[in-house]
């Protein structure tokens, strides 16, 4: 049979790698998003606590922050559930505490939740594309450079078919 350089074969088992990986990692977030955004449970929370936490590497002179919130929800089957996020600054600043907040969470695990994020479903779909997208070429591109040509199999099937001279279609 015939051989495959080395480069070749390395290059395609990299690159798959890094196909399964992209789809793994689109797995795994796709899991936890669709399970808010198909089977989510919309409910308004409580504003239980409010913080920020300076980003680290900034100059004296700027203010960069991140900005949280804590909620407290109760489930239709009465259990009491806090959860937290972060929000943007604009929002941080109107929300004290005891405001409330439309949460959604999933009904089987209420301690995946999150704020009600739906108006942005869209283009928070939307960032999974790339993803997608390296997922669907790193798995071709690694299959396509792993996969043997066809030359490599004719000496072997024409030594298995007892042929040794070219078989010609009859017309």
């Amino acid at each position: 049979m015939g051989s495959r350089p080395a480069g070749k074969t390395l290059a395609g088992v990299l690159i798959l790698i890094l196909g399964l990986i992209c789809l793994a990692v689109l797995v795994v977030s796709l899991a936890k998003d669709l399970s808010i955004w198909i089977l989510g449970r919309h409910v308004t929370a409580e504003v239980i606590d409010s913080w920020y936490e300076l980003n680290e590497g900034q100059e004296e002179s700027e203010f960069s922050a991140r900005y949280f919130v804590a909620y407290r929800f109760t489930t239709p089957r009465g259990r009491v559930v806090d959860g937290a996020s972060e929000v943007g600054g604009m929002e941080w600043s109107s929300l004290g505490i005891g405001s409330p907040v439309d949460i959604v969470y999933f009904p089987l695990y209420p301690l995946h939740n999150r704020l009600d994020d739906s108006r942005f479903v869209l283009f928070l779909a939307l960032i999974y594309a790339p993803l997608v997208f390296l997922a669907w070429a790193g798995l071709t591109a690694g299959c396509h450079l792993l996969r043997p040509s066809p030359k490599a199999h004719v000496p072997f099937l024409r030594e298995i078919l007892g042929q040794n001279e070219t078989v010609v279609a009859p017309s």
